[in-house]
C-alpha cells in the first residue's frame, strides 16, 4: 500500500470538508432565532447572508424561493480573496408568504449552498380585527361605511385606528377612542369620517383598503383589509388614475414592449398619466410572453418598480386577484441607457377575447430593499412615476357571453313591530347574448419527450376516439412538433380495423395559428413545439375511432412520440400519400384534438351577505353577488337592504332620512320616511346658499353650480329638522 499517497488523499479530503462552500443566514440584529425572521424585518431591510469557501473574487448571485416555488430577485456581490462574502437579501413586500423559503448563493464557477429561512409573522400583530363588510361600493363606503370590532386589546387601553387607502398611504381618524375593560373595541366610520392628514373626506378610490387597530402605548396591532368596489365598472370608461398633488415630480416610462414588439414615449415628459390605448398588442390565451420595460429613475439610492394591471375578464375593474403582476424594478436608469427589467406573463387559458386594457404603473420605492411600497394602484399613486395604458388583442381564449346583470336597486325593509328582523326577497336575473358554445379537446400527452416519428416527407398518422353518443365537430389539431415548421397537410380517416382506413377529409398546405415552443428534446438539444392548426372548416365525426395524420413542411421536423400504454393503437407512416400504411410498434403521438362542445352557462355566486328569502338583520346589509362563468367573474351585483325597526304600538316613531351619494357630484338623493316639506343647504359660515320645496318622501337636489366644499343640509318633515354634513366634490 503507498502510504504516502494515502495520507495525501486524506489530507486533502479533510480540507475540503473544512473549505467547502457554506452560507450562513445572520437574522441575530432582527431575531433571537437563528435563521428565523418576521415578515416586516425581511421586508424592511432584511438580512445578510454570509458566505465562505467560494471561488475566491468570484461574482456571487443569492436568491430565495419561496413555500410556494415563487423566486424574487437576485442579490449580487463578490466574493473576497479568502471566498468570503456578505451578501444583503431582503422580501419582495410587506407580507410573505410563512413557512420554509430557501436561500441560495452560486458564484461564478458553479459553487453553490443552501440555507433555509423560516419566516413568521410579525409577532406582535396580536389583535384581531374584524369588518361588517368586506366589499362595497364606493357610493356605500361614503354613506353606509363599516363597523369595525377589535378584541383583545389592553383593558381600557387607548387605541389609535389608522386607514390605508389602495396606494397604502395612511390617516389615522382624529380623537381619543379607548378599548372597554373585557379588551374589545368597536368604531364605525365612513369615508367622511375626518381623519389626519387625510382631512374631511378620504380618497374617493376604489380598490383594497386595510384599517388597522393598534394600542396607543404598545407595539401591539391588528389589521384587516376591506374592498371598495367602482360604481358603475365598464371596460368602455375605466377610472381615470390620479395622482396625489405633493411637489413630486413624475419619471417617465420610457418604452414598454412585449415579445419584441414595443412603443417608446418621451423620456422628457413631466405627465403623470399617457394614453398609449392606441398602440396594440395581439397575444394569445394560455401563451406566455416576455415583457420588457425601460423607464427614467428620480432618485439613485432607490429603485423604481413597475406593475401591471390587467382586465382579463373585462369587467371594467383592472386590480382584481389575478389582475395584478407586480415584477419590474430598475435602479439608477436615465431611461435613454441600456438598463431595463424584464419579467413573463402568462395570459390566463379563460381571458376574454378581444380588447383588453392593461396598465402599467411605475413607482418609486423607499430604500434599495424595501421595493414596492408604495405599491400604488391601478387609480391611486402618489409617489415619482409614471402611468400608461396600452391594448391587448387577446385571440384563443374566451368569447365574451355578452350578459347583462340586472343588480336590483337597494331595498329599503321593515321589521315586524318590535321585532328585530325583516325577511327579504330578491332577484338577480341575467340573460347572455354571446356564443353559447366553447372549445373542448382531447389530449394525449407528452411524456418528456420519449420518441419521435419523422415527418418531414412522410405522413405519420394517431388514432383519437369520438366517446359513444357522441358527435364531435373537430376545428383545430395541436401536436408537439420537433424542430420548427412553417405548414402542414392534415388528413382525418375512419378507422379500419386498428389502422387508418377510409378518407373522411384532406387539408393541404396549412398555416400555424401559432408555434410555441414548450420543451426541448432530450439529447438532440431541439426545441418542441406545440403548434396550432386550426382546420378551415369544422369536421363532424359521429362516435367511433379516427386518425388525424400529417405530413410536416420543413427540414427535418419530428413529430413528438411516446410509448404507448395500450391506451391507443401504435402510430402509422405512409410513403405514399395514405395508400398503404405501416405500423410503427410501441410509438403514440403527442397532439390534442379540439372540437366545440356546449358552453357552461353562467352561474350567481353569493360572495358576501345573506341569500334572498332571508332574515337580515336591522340595519345596513351590503349584498355582493358574481356572475361566473368557466371560473371567470363576468359581472358583480352590489346592493343594500336597509332594515327599518318598526317600533311596538308604545313605542314613539322616529323618522328615518337618507343622504346619498356623499360625496356628491352633480345630484343629491334625499329619502325619507315622512313627507318633508323643505330642504336647505347651508355652507360653512352659516350662509344659505340653495332651498328647495320637497312636499314628498323623496327628493334630488341638483349642486351642480355648487363650489366644492363642506355644506350642512336640513330638512323639515313639519315635526322635527334635522341636518347632515354633505361634501361637494
Amino acid at each position: 500500500m503507498n502510504v504516502k499517497l494515502l495520507l495525501k488523499s486524506l489530507i486533502l479530503f479533510v480540507f475540503g470538508l473544512f473549505n467547502a462552500q457554506q452560507i450562513t443566514l445572520d437574522t441575530s440584529l432582527v431575531s433571537d432565532t437563528p435563521g428565523t425572521i418576521n415578515e416586516w424585518w425581511y421586508w424592511s431591510g432584511g438580512f445578510p447572508v454570509l458566505g465562505t469557501g467560494f471561488t475566491p473574487n468570484s461574482k456571487v448571485t443569492v436568491f430565495a424561493t419561496d413555500p410556494d416555488g415563487k423566486r424574487w430577485r437576485d442579490f449580487e456581490g463578490t466574493a473576497d480573496s479568502e471566498g468570503k462574502f456578505s451578501i444583503q437579501i431582503s422580501a419582495k413586500k410587506t407580507k410573505s408568504v410563512k413557512g420554509m423559503h430557501v436561500v441560495k448563493a452560486t458564484d461564478a464557477n458553479g459553487k453553490t449552498a443552501n440555507a433555509n429561512l423560516t419566516v413568521i409573522a410579525n409577532p406582535n400583530e396580536t389583535i384581531p380585527v374584524t369588518i361588517d363588510f368586506k366589499y362595497l361600493t364606493l357610493d356605500q363606503f361614503f354613506n353606509i361605511g363599516l363597523k369595525l370590532h377589535a378584541s383583545n386589546v389592553e383593558p381600557n387601553a387607548q387605541v389609535v385606528v389608522h386607514l390605508f387607502s389602495p396606494n397604502e398611504s395612511g390617516s389615522g381618524i382624529t380623537g381619543q377612542y379607548f378599548a372597554d375593560e373585557n379588551g374589545n373595541f368597536d368604531i364605525a366610520f365612513t369615508g367622511n369620517t375626518e381623519t389626519y392628514p387625510w382631512g374631511d373626506i378620504m380618497p374617493d378610490i376604489a380598490g383594497t383598503w386595510r384599517v388597522s387597530v393598534s394600542e396607543y402605548n404598545s407595539n401591539y396591532f391588528g389589521s384587516t383589509e376591506f374592498r371598495v368596489l367602482p360604481n358603475n365598472p365598464t371596460p368602455s370608461s375605466y377610472d381615470p388614475i390620479d395622482k396625489v398633488d405633493n411637489f413630486i415630480p413624475a419619471t417617465p416610462i420610457t418604452r414598454f414592449e412585449i415579445n419584441g414588439t414595443g412603443y417608446n414615449t418621451d423620456p422628457n415628459s413631466s405627465a403623470f398619466y399617457e394614453d398609449m390605448t392606441s398602440s396594440v398588442f395581439n397575444l394569445q390565451a394560455g401563451q406566455t410572453y416576455n415583457v420588457k420595460i425601460k423607464g427614467k429613475n428620480r432618485s439613485s439610492y432607490a429603485p423604481d418598480t413597475y406593475t401591471l394591471f390587467v382586465d382579463w375578464n373585462h369587467n371594467g375593474i383592472l386590480d382584481e386577484d389575478n389582475e395584478i403582476i407586480s415584477e419590474g424594478y430598475i435602479f439608477g436608469s436615465t431611461g435613454v441607457d441600456d438598463k431595463f427589467t424584464e419579467f413573463p406573463i402568462t395570459v390566463p387559458q379563460n381571458a376574454i377575447n378581444g380588447n383588453t386594457r392593461i396598465r402599467v404603473l411605475k413607482m418609486q420605492s423607499v430604500t434599495e430593499y424595501s421595493m414596492f411600497w408604495p405599491i400604488g394602484a391601478s387609480g391611486y399613486y402618489y409617489n415619482s412615476g409614471q402611468a400608461e395604458d396600452y391594448t391587448l388583442n387577446i385571440t384563443n381564449g374566451m368569447d365574451n357571453p355578452g350578459c347583462d346583470f340586472a343588480c336590483p336597486a337597494d331595498i329599503n325593509a321593515n321589521t315586524n313591530p318590535g321585532g328585530t328582523t325583516a325577511k327579504v326577497t330578491y332577484e338577480i336575473p341575467f340573460t347572455c347574448s354571446g356564443n353559447s358554445t366553447a372549445s373542448c379537446n382531447i389530449s394525449y400527452p407528452s411524456k418528456n419527450a420519449e420518441s419521435l416519428v419523422s415527418f418531414s416527407n412522410t405522413w405519420v398518422a394517431n388514432d383519437f376516439t369520438v366517446p359513444a353518443g357522441q358527435t364531435m365537430k373537430v376545428n383545430k389539431i395541436v401536436p408537439n412538433i420537433i424542430r420548427f415548421s412553417y405548414g402542414t397537410f392534415v388528413n382525418i380517416y375512419k378507422d379500419d380495423n386498428g389502422k387508418p382506413g377510409q378518407l373522411v377529409k384532406a387539408f393541404d398546405n396549412l398555416t400555424y395559428e401559432s408555434q410555441t415552443q414548450v420543451g426541448t428534446a432530450p439529447g438532440t438539444g431541439f426545441p418542441i413545439y406545440e403548434v396550432s392548426i386550426k382546420l378551415p372548416e369544422t369536421v363532424e365525426l359521429q362516435s367511433g375511432k379516427y386518425w388525424v395524420a400529417m405530413q410536416a413542411q420543413g427540414p427535418v421536423v419530428s413529430w413528438e412520440s411516446k410509448n404507448n400504454d395500450g391506451s391507443t393503437s401504435n402510430s402509422y407512416t405512409s410513403n405514399n400519400s395514405g395508400t398503404s400504411w405501416t405500423v410503427r410498434d410501441g410509438i403514440d403521438g403527442v397532439f390534442k384534438v379540439y372540437y366545440e362542445c356546449e358552453a357552461a352557462a353562467p352561474t350567481v355566486v353569493l360572495v358576501q351577505g345573506a341569500e334572498s328569502g332571508s332574515d337580515f338583520p336591522i340595519g345596513d346589509n351590503v349584498i355582493v353577488h358574481n356572475l361566473v362563468k368557466d371560473g371567470v367573474i363576468i359581472d358583480t351585483c352590489v346592493f343594500n337592504i336597509h332594515v327599518n325597526q318598526l317600533m311596538a304600538t308604545n313605542d314613539i316613531s322616529k323618522n328615518t332620512i337618507r343622504v346619498y351619494p356623499n360625496p356628491v357630484g352633480d345630484n343629491l338623493n334625499i329619502e325619507s320616511d315622512q313627507k318633508l316639506n323643505k330642504v336647505e343647504v347651508y355652507d360653512m359660515s352659516g350662509k344659505r346658499v340653495m332651498e328647495q320645496d320637497a312636499n314628498s318622501k323623496t327628493s334630488v337636489l341638483n349642486t351642480t353650480k355648487l363650489p366644492k366644499g363642506n355644506y350642512i343640509l336640513k330638512t323639515n318633515d313639519g315635526k322635527e329638522s334635522k341636518s347632515f354634513k354633505i361634501i361637494k366634490k
